[in-house]
Formats: C-alpha cells, structure tokens, sequence
C-alpha cells in the first residue's frame, strides 16, 4: 500500500520508517529543502550550522530512544545542556537561568528551581515546588486530568 505523509518532520519520517517496516511504500511531502521539521539543522554556504530552535527532544522520550536506536545513529546524538532561559519582564534586557543538572527527573527541575536567585524569591520557589508535587508523583496520569481545566483555572 503506498501512503502520503505530510512533512518530514520527526513525527512524518518515523511514521515513514515503520510503515516501510510495515511493508508499505510511504510517500512523504515536505515543502522545505530541509528534512527535521522543528527540530531541523543544516549547513549554509559558508559551513556554518544553523538549528530551527523550535523543539528539542529529551532522553526521558522513549519512543524516539528506541527509534534512534531502531536506526543505529545513538553515536550522532549531542546532548546539550538542560538549561532554560527567561527574559526578565520587569527587568529589561536581562534574562534568568534555570540550570538542570545531569541527575535524573524530576529531582534535576527542583535543583534547577532552587538554584535560581534572579528570577524566584524562597517564597516563591517553596510554592512553586509543592505547587509541582501532585505532577512528579502522578506524572502523565496528572497532565491528562489537568488538561480540561484553562491556564487561569489551574493556576487557582
């Protein structure tokens, strides 16, 4: 069976890789010359690199870890830094980090919580952390009943 597949971004070119494990012939369409989607990079004329920037995926994505691996490419992987930057909008043209150490999740978010001054004041980081106790225990079971309620009405 030949199917078409709407851009060559992660989720259109793993589609293709199964469905052609599958048997199938998958015909993808991308209207970029560049494969990737949002997580797409490329090299310009000059062999400067350059990085949509759109998205990342993380190690905790077990489905994309087992593609990689399905495709034998874990060596081409670079793994950057876990850091988060914010614009500071009651102070112009600064910026607050958030540091994630290499630990595992969700420890490495509270760390990171704690370790920004800049941006958090102690009350803040203290409601903050118990505000995320429910999601690290409850994990994806957490986000899916939260997903009916508005940005506002969580926040209450």
């Amino acid at each position: 069976m030949r199917v078409a597949i709407a851009g060559a971004g992660l989720a259109g070119l793993s589609c293709a890789k199964y469905l052609t494990d599958a048997g199938h012939t998958p015909i993808v369409l991308e209207r970029r010359n560049v494969l990737g989607g949002k997580v797409a990079a490329w090299k310009d004329q000059d062999g400067d690199w350059y990085e949509t920037g759109l998205h990342i995926f993380f190690g905790a994505y077990p489905n994309m870890l087992q593609l990689i691996k399905e495709l034998g490419i874990e060596d081409r992987l670079q793994w950057k830094e876990h850091t988060m930057i914010f614009n500071q909008p009651n102070q112009p043209g600064t910026y607050s980090r958030f540091d994630f150490p290499d630990i595992p999740a969700p420890v490495n978010g509270i760390v990171a919580i704690l370790r920004n001054n800049d941006m958090l004041t102690w009350p803040e980081k203290i409601r903050f952390g118990i505000g995320l106790i429910p999601a690290m225990l409850q994990g994806q079971k957490y986000v899916e009943a939260m997903d009916k309620y508005s940005f506002s009405e969580w926040l209450k």
